[in-house]
């Protein structure tokens, strides 16, 4: 998983915001069919893993009221509305609950809920979801099935390699 973090945190740097916004939402669903590869449909699992690692994030207490900016059902429908439609308005998305837009900026203003609106800094969305994605390979550390399949994620070879006997790339 550390590919793929390292990978939105060099996009961030590189100010590749759509590149970082894009990987940052599809982390969860790589890490729970990690965990749970044969569990059927992605929603359920996602937002379970976003109230695993995340909720606490979205939720803080603002002079004695719990506000809640984002809910796992919101964050599955920017998930989809912008891996799917390549949009920020999740209002006509059937999984939201709270949200109708978010919005996202690089201006440092972040988790600024205004009514049904969500504005957000790209770079701490994403920072914050890689601190879950790796708080949640720290939680599958002894899990071995898991360490298994991580050995056949995807890698982008960057050495010459056999990728079948007597055929040599590079």
């Amino acid at each position: 998983m550390k590919r793929l973090t390292s990978a939105v945190r060099d996009s961030l740097k590189a100010q590749n915001w759509y590149g970082a916004l894009f990987l940052t939402l599809a982390l969860p669903d790589i890490c729970t069919k990690l965990e749970s590869p044969n569990s059927g449909s992605s929603g359920p699992r996602y937002r379970a893993w976003f109230d695993r690692y995340l909720r606490a994030v979205y939720t803080r207490d603002i002079m004695g009221r719990q506000t809640v900016f984002m809910t796992a059902g919101d964050c599955w429908a920017l998930r989809c509305s912008v891996l799917h439609e390549g949009t920020d308005d999740v209002g006509e998305q059937r999984s939201r609950e709270t949200l109708a837009r978010f919005r996202f900026t690089t201006k440092g203003s972040h988790r600024i809920r205004i009514e049904n609106v969500l504005v957000l800094d790209v770079a701490s969305f994403c920072e914050e979801f890689c601190r879950a994605v790796e708080t949640w390979a720290e939680d599958m550390k002894a899990n071995d099935a898991v360490r298994h399949r991580m050995l056949s994620m995807i890698e982008v070879q960057s050495e010459p390699f056999t990728p079948y006997p007597g055929v040599r790339i590079g």
